[in-house]
């Protein structure tokens, strides 16, 4: 049946749905017109503080500090989003400054909710940097890698060298620290030539690319190239007046000159580096200086180690003192080799067991501190992704009320037209498939975190086991050397025989070569189940001393690093594995390693 309307009621009709988009249009894109407008005098202060975070955060991390402080009042107060995210930031790359970790992610993902739901992908790009700084920090390479690489994605996206220089620069230190030293340089290369081609002053950053490439050709023991780097460097350093990284640099140059073999120059920088570090009070720097300055005067010979100790010393309270326990275990370990020097047995002991109880605590510390790290950042995301949900689903409803209004109205004039019934049930259909689908993302995203942590778990239990392995290789050498040195001492009578028997008891309690396996066949089991049952499935023949060679190759460790693990000498090893092969049918193309790993 065909309905005519009039030319008087068409022209009403399309009066009503003309009035209708335009209320739509002015209630959707122009809810708060006179906003903008609102508190200039506080806007204007905000420009003036993130113009000063932009350019000297660095210089003076307490001032910088508070200026965030104050730009997060004001964002709350004019409700501005955007500036109380970029306040976020500002404020998570000061407290890097703080070796403050924890409050470093709390206030980046706190920014990066809000990044994200703005869709601002320069500042998100940014912040998950500074995130990725975190992880990298806490030696979690995997999640520092995921993050760097987001913000290579963005800024490919957004073609921004400044976010391309930041992308590589953190994918170059994850390659660094992971020994890899022909990537990190290739990173570090990409990121200062990004530097250089930016709008933006990038003087620091360019800075610190060179520091990290000199960095990687000083392990690379390309002691030319590394020394050239540094002192391009430290040129710029010295135009920015930034002090502490001038104490970095004297640092690396005096251990750069020390592998030259110029003790006169490398004894300078060590020098020019305590001094700086005294100048700007950084204790921590100042401490590392000194005991850069301590291992100097250790392999000056003999003569030194008086000097050697004393700045050992001296780093050592430093260090004790400001809870660098990492740096207090290294320490530890200098001062038991001076002993073992100066042939002061019990002294050189004592800090060796200071050296292993300092390990183990970090060592539990630091796993215990990713896994409550991880379960937080799990349960950070879902209450983001929960968050997320109600916020759609509050939308969702705001724009269905909306339209069922409009509707209602256009009905009442156009009912003869439209079929309200349809309209309504095809407007719940596609706002139920909707929230179903937002479902169905939020789950997948769960899963996603869930596997992550699972992955970090494992990646940190490999960690742990194979620092174990190389702690018992350390203990053994050590403990071999002080009963050579112990019989030498009793022969030529330098040694009572109830002190030289007392120690031999000792030494041979630590010496336990099946504890030491019994402990490492545990963590192992933990960390890679059912491997000891599946190899002896697979070759029932093999012997225990060579179902342990397996186990030690399954971690990676050399032949060296066996040999001493079972207290044989390496070619023993490679009889060893010639036997394994043999028995496992492994033809020459297929590598032991790999097969093992398979397992």
């Amino acid at each position: 049946m065909r309905i005519f309307l009039s030319k008087k009621t068409m022209f009403l009709i399309s009066s009503m749905v003309f009035f209708t988009a335009a209320l739509i249009l002015l209630f959707l894109f122009n809810r708060h017109p006179t906003e903008k407008m609102q508190f200039p005098a506080e806007r204007k202060r905000l420009s003036e503080i993130f113009a000063t975070l932009d350019t000297a955060n660095w210089k003076n991390k307490d001032t910088s500090l508070l200026l965030t402080n104050e730009a997060i009042r004001l964002s709350k107060k004019i409700n501005d989003s955007d500036a109380f995210a970029m306040a976020l930031y500002n404020q998570a790359n000061i407290l890097q400054g703080y070796d403050n970790n924890d409050s470093v992610l709390v206030t980046g993902n706190r920014a990066l909710a809000i990044t994200e739901k703005l869709h601002n992908d320069t500042l998100t790009a940014k912040i998950k940097n500074t995130i990725g700084n975190y992880y990298h920090s806490m030696d979690n390479y995997y999640l520092s890698m995921l993050y760097y690489s987001d913000v290579d994605k963005i800024a490919d996206k957004l073609n921004d060298n400044h976010l391309k220089g930041l992308a590589s620069d953190g994918l170059g230190l994850v390659y660094l620290s992971l020994n890899d030293y022909e990537k990190a340089i290739g990173y570090f290369t990409r990121a200062d030539s990004a530097f250089r081609g930016s709008d933006k002053d990038e003087i620091r950053n360019i800075e610190s690319s060179l520091l990290h490439l000199g960095g990687c050709y000083f392990n690379k023991n390309e002691l030319s190239k590394a020394s050239y780097y540094h002192e391009e460097a430290l040129e710029i350093a010295k135009k920015l007046n930034d002090t502490d990284m001038m104490c970095r640099i004297f640092i690396n140059l005096g251990l750069i000159c020390q592998g030259q073999e110029d003790t006169a120059n490398a004894l300078k920088y060590f020098q020019q580096a305590i001094c700086f570090s005294k100048q700007v009070d950084n204790r921590r720097m100042f401490a590392t200086a000194t005991y850069d300055l301590g291992r100097f005067y250790f392999y000056s010979g003999d003569s030194q180690l008086g000097q050697a100790e004393k700045y050992f010393n001296q780093s050592m309270s430093i260090f004790s003192e400001i809870g660098f326990r990492s740096a207090e275990m290294k320490t530890n370990m200098a001062l038991s080799n001076v002993f073992l020097k100066k042939k002061h047995w019990e002294k050189a002991y004592d800090y060796y067991a200071k050296y292993v109880a300092l390990n183990d605590s970090i060592l539990n510390a630091e796993t215990q501190k990713k896994i409550s790290d991880y379960q937080w950042e799990i349960e950070s995301q879902k209450k983001k992704y929960e968050q997320e949900i109600l916020q759609n689903k509050y939308e969702i409803q705001k724009k269905r009320n909306l339209i069922f209004g409009v509707i209602t109205v256009f009905v009442i004039i156009t009912a003869i037209m439209i079929s309200r019934n349809f309209r309504k049930s095809l407007k719940y259909q596609k706002l139920k498939n909707t929230y179903l689908q937002d479902k169905v993302e939020t789950g997948e995203r769960i899963n996603i975190l869930e596997k992550l942590r699972y992955q970090s778990e494992i990646e940190a239990k490999n960690k742990e086991l194979t620092t174990t392995s190389i702690q018992v290789i350390t203990k053994n050498d050590i403990l071999t050397i002080i009963e050579e040195l112990a019989e030498k001492s009793f022969q030529n009578d330098q040694m009572d025989k109830i002190t030289y028997n007392n120690l031999k008891t000792i030494l041979k309690e630590n010496l336990n070569l099946d504890k030491d396996w019994e402990q490492f066949k545990k963590m192992f089991e933990q960390v890679h189940q059912d491997f000891f049952t599946n190899l002896k499935k697979i070759c029932p023949e093999l012997t225990e001393n060579e179902i342990r060679l397996c186990a030690y190759i399954r971690i990676n460790l050399q032949n060296k690093e066996i040999a001493k693990m079972l207290n044989v000498i390496p070619a023993t090893v490679a009889t060893t594995r010639y036997h394994i092969r043999k028995k496992l049918n492994l033809d020459k193309q297929t590598s032991l390693e790999d097969y093992i790993r398979k397992i």
